[in-house]
């Protein structure tokens, strides 16, 4: 079984997942030229999920062009055109042959909302539309955190964005720091550890379990005929 890879360097496709259950592509992208901004482009192969590190980015496609700045991500339905400022540091997960929406947020919060194992939070920064859609999340590890070895059952990739850990596998002890981009293969053993920092991670799920259905959503629980929900 593939272990856990960690870029400190990165340019162009970093990972290519596409002949999986659910297909993605990682890319990162770093610019130090002082001088002018570089482009790239995502092909139209499906949805992109991303994240500015650091420095200033715009995206476009044909309907947005949007001036994203550190610690904001972004969704587009699917491939799109990047403007990266010098100095600048972005994370891109594609989910091949899913069609996303346009959806822009941040600046990230410092914790998630959300409750996950021994001690750490989460957030759904972009949600899935219907059940069993990708997603976008922020993970937060509070300081003095030794989780539970556990696996997944798809790929997870993403960035860490702040502070620093711990990645062990059975292969390796990882050394974590921010602007690090990392893939988890599906299946790999694995936890993490923090001691006197904390450590944020931006994660991209390529399928969930969980999510509106056509039966049950905010919309139609809450159009009610004759006192009751109405059956959809």
């Amino acid at each position: 079984m593939e272990d856990v890879i960690i870029w400190n360097n990165y340019f162009g496709l970093l990972f290519d997942d596409s002949k999986s259950n659910f297909p993605s592509r990682l890319f990162g992208y770093q610019t130090f030229d002082k001088s002018q901004p570089i482009t790239v482009k995502i092909d139209n192969a499906g949805a992109c999920f991303g994240y500015v590190y650091a420095g200033q980015l715009t995206v476009l496609d044909n309907l947005v062009s949007w001036q994203l700045q550190r610690e904001q991500w972004f969704h587009i339905p699917a491939g799109c055109q990047l403007i990266l400022q010098p100095f600048s540091k972005v994370v891109i997960c594609q989910r091949l042959g899913y069609r996303g929406m346009h959806i822009m947020g941040g600046p990230i919060e410092q914790t998630g909302r959300l409750r996950y194992i021994d001690g750490c939070t989460d957030s759904l920064l972009c949600s899935p539309p219907l059940a069993g859609d990708p997603c976008l999340n922020l993970l937060h590890f509070p300081t003095n955190i030794t989780q539970t070895q556990h696996t997944h059952p798809s790929v997870r990739a993403g960035m860490i964005v702040r502070g620093c850990g711990v990645c062990c596998t059975e292969k390796d002890t990882i050394e974590l720091h921010e602007g690090m981009i990392f893939i988890i293969p599906t299946g790999a053993v694995h936890n993490f550890k923090t001691t006197q920092q904390s450590m944020d991670v931006i994660a991209y799920h390529p399928d969930s379990d969980w999510g509106p259905t056509h039966e049950e959503h905010p919309m139609i629980n809450r159009t009610w005929v004759g006192g009751k929900k109405i059956v959809n």
